[in-house]
């Protein structure tokens, strides 16, 4: 190391004192031997003490002026120690000792750095704070907004006026048809209604007719009495008096059984039922709304679903548009399905500008509902506050080489795909029962399956 001559031992007392950090240096006996400015006023300590005689490390941390044992350790290791404590002025140090070494590698002297991190600590401490404040803001919104959480995001005039056309019929009680693909936003809408009408205040009940057993339909919609059938040890509400007084939405109605579709008529009409096993009627009042993605009309021409019946739900009815045709919503509907995957896993993800550029022209075959999984599966998958391209599925990663994208472990690769297929199969099928033959698996699999990922 070469020292210039001008750079006396009065210069660098000069420089080491205009420093703003705390500077000790320690023989090997733990002996003060050299302590700068800085070092008395950050650590209390009055500047005559030095004048009397050498301290050790231990007097003046007996003295009330040293906390944790950095110089020590390092003293003892030879290897570089950092601590943290806050002194008796409620100043928070942080505290590096640094030993230097003799020609035979023993430690001879320690430096030790002395540094105020208060504002620092102060500043972590407040971030902290307001993450968890923003943390619990989120859970609680969610938990407050309850359905509505789930609500329909739009900016374009088709959908403004089909949005309108729902908040006029609310009130009412005449039945809604819902038409549209699969994932465009039947349920949301239909639960619009409901939070909108004066039913609001009693039970809401959603039941995917596709995904009921024709041999469970009666017993699931019109309930039993105990002994109705073998392993019928209770009686059991059906689905009608589960929402007596409120709303009950009917998805995938065009999946219903032509048996079924009598029995149905007959309530919507008298507003009465019988429960399997029972001669007794049961009065209801149940405003129905209906989905499908569908053709209806065909089914009804082609005598798959009753015409009477069709005419009974479609007092009123709306065709929602899928995504492709409403591009000018995507851009709101990406900022609030990632806002909804922060606050449901206390994330504070954002999309980069690449990603949106890659997300926006896409024609989302599986409308919202695949935006929806797509945005929480970047969500729990990224390992960046920002999320890039990289985390996209490989149906978006045209031309992306196989190695740049992040490994996963076996288990979870295979879960993920299985997911995918699910949902790919619940856009272009809609009806459990065809995604059941199409993947070659029970009726049962594929409900438990849909259920197991929260696909809906």
């Amino acid at each position: 190391m070469m020292v210039d001559a001008e750079l006396s031992v009065e210069l660098l007392d000069d420089a080491l004192n205009a420093a703003q950090d705390g500077i000790f240096i320690y023989r090997k006996d733990s002996t003060i031997l050299y302590a700068n400015e800085a070092s008395f006023n950050l650590c209390g300590i009055p500047r005559d003490m030095f004048k009397a005689r050498r301290w050790t490390w231990r007097e003046l941390q007996q003295a009330g002026f040293f906390y944790g044992e950095a110089a020590l350790d390092a003293l003892k290791s030879g290897q570089r120690v950092s601590t943290e404590f806050v002194n008796h002025l409620g100043i928070h140090l942080l505290c590096t000792a640094t030993p230097i070494l003799d020609k035979e590698g023993e430690v001879c002297r320690v430096v030790t750095n002395v540094r105020d991190i208060t504002s620092l600590f102060e500043l972590q401490n407040e971030l902290r704070e307001k993450r968890a404040q923003l943390t619990s803001l989120r859970k609680e919104l969610v938990r407050r907004q309850g359905i509505a959480d789930k609500r329909f995001v739009h900016a374009g005039p088709r959908m403004r006026r089909i949005v309108e056309t729902i908040d006029r019929v609310a009130p009412t009680d005449v039945s809604v048809l819902l038409l549209g693909d699969s994932g465009v936003g039947k349920s949301e809408l239909a639960e619009r209604i409901h939070r909108k009408s004066g039913r609001a205040a009693q039970k809401l009940v959603v039941v995917n007719c596709g995904a009921i057993p024709p041999s469970l339909c009666e017993a699931e919609f019109f309930g039993y009495e105990k002994g109705a059938f073998t392993g019928a040890e209770r009686a059991r509400n059906g689905l009608f008096e589960e929402a007596n007084g409120g709303t009950l939405i009917l998805d995938e109605i065009g999946e219903l059984p032509l048996p079924i579709q009598v029995k149905l008529l007959r309530v919507l009409q008298e507003g009465k039922l019988k429960r399997l096993g029972s001669q007794k009627e049961i009065s209801v009042n149940v405003r129905i709304v209906a989905a499908t993605n569908q053709n209806i009309r065909e089914k009804v021409r082609k005598g798959e679903f009753r015409e009477d019946l069709y005419h009974r739900i479609n007092v009123i009815t709306l065709v929602i548009p899928p995504l492709r045709e409403r591009p000018e919503d995507v851009p709101h509907l990406l900022t609030y399905f990632l806002s909804r995957a922060n606050a449901k896993y206390g994330q504070n993800k954002t999309m980069s500008p690449a990603l949106v550029s890659r997300l926006e022209p896409y024609d989302w075959p599986g409308n919202s509902r695949e935006m929806e999984h797509l945005i929480e599966r970047m969500v729990v998958l990224s390992t960046t506050d920002e999320m890039g391209c990289e985390y996209l599925p490989e149906d978006f990663q045209k031309g992306a080489q196989d190695d740049e994208a992040p490994l996963l472990p076996l288990a979870e690769a295979c879960a993920q795909a299985e997911k995918d297929l699910l949902i790919r199969a619940k856009v272009r099928l809609g009806s459990t029962r065809r995604m059941a033959e199409a993947l070659k698996v029970s009726h049962v699999t594929i409900a438990r399956k849909l259920h197991e990922y929260g696909i809906e």
